[in-house]
C-alpha cells in the first residue's frame, strides 16, 4: 500500500485514519482532505492521517486508495470530480449506507480502469465530527463490502486486507440486499 486517501474526515473518516494508523501499514502514507478545515487540523493533531490537502484533486493524485467517507449526498459529486484524476488500477470505496444509488454513481463517474467496491462499516456514534472519532470503532464489527462486477480479485483482497486491518469483520453483500 502507498498512498491512502481518506475525503471525509468526520467520525467516521477520522475513526478509519485513527484504525489505519494503529494497524501501522507497511508503506502507507495517509492524506485526508474535507471540505471543512477545522475537520482537517483536527484529523491531522489526533494522528489520524499523515498530512492534509484543501484541494480533492491534490489529495487523490497518484492514490492507491481512495475512501469517501462523506455524507451520501456528496458521494455523487465527489465521484464525478475525481473521476479524472484516478490512476489506472487504484481502488475506490465508500462508506455510505445505501448501496444501490452508489453502486449507479460508481458506474457512471468512475472510469473502468480503477476498481470500485462498495463499503459500510456497521459502528457508528452519535457524536459526529473528529472529535467522536474512535480506532476501535470498527473492532468486531460487520463491514459490509459490495464489489462492482468489474472489480479485480486482487483489489477485492486488498480491501478486505484494510478491513481486517482495522479488526473489522467483513461482509460481502449484494447491493440489492444491503
Amino acid at each position: 500500500m502507498d498512498k491512502v486517501t481518506i475525503i471525509g474526515l468526520g467520525m467516521i473518516g477520522t475513526s478509519i485514519g485513527l484504525a489505519l494508523k494503529k494497524a501501522k501499514i507497511e508503506n502507507a502514507v495517509l492524506v485526508g482532505t474535507d471540505i471543512d478545515g477545522n475537520a482537517r487540523r483536527k484529523a491531522k493533531k489526533m494522528g489520524a492521517v499523515d498530512q492534509t490537502e484543501r484541494d480533492i484533486l491534490k489529495a487523490t493524485k497518484n492514490s492507491n486508495l481512495i475512501i469517501i467517507a462523506t455524507p451520501i449526498l456528496a458521494i455523487r459529486e465527489i465521484m464525478e470530480s475525481i473521476a479524472n484524476n484516478l490512476q489506472d488500477g487504484a481502488i475506490v470505496t465508500d462508506t455510505g449506507s445505501t448501496k444501490t444509488e452508489i453502486a449507479s454513481w460508481a458506474d457512471q463517474y468512475l472510469p473502468k480502469t480503477i476498481d470500485f467496491i462498495g463499503g459500510h462499516p456497521m459502528a457508528g456514534k452519535e457524536t459526529s465530527g473528529p472529535e467522536g472519532a474512535d480506532p476501535a470503532l470498527f473492532e468486531n464489527r460487520p463491514y459490509c463490502l459490495i464489489p462492482s462486477k468489474t472489480a479485480s480479485p486482487k483489489s477485492v483482497a486488498t480491501l478486505v486486507a484494510i478491513v481486517e486491518a482495522m479488526k473489522s469483520i467483513p461482509y460481502f453483500i449484494d447491493a440489492n440486499e444491503h
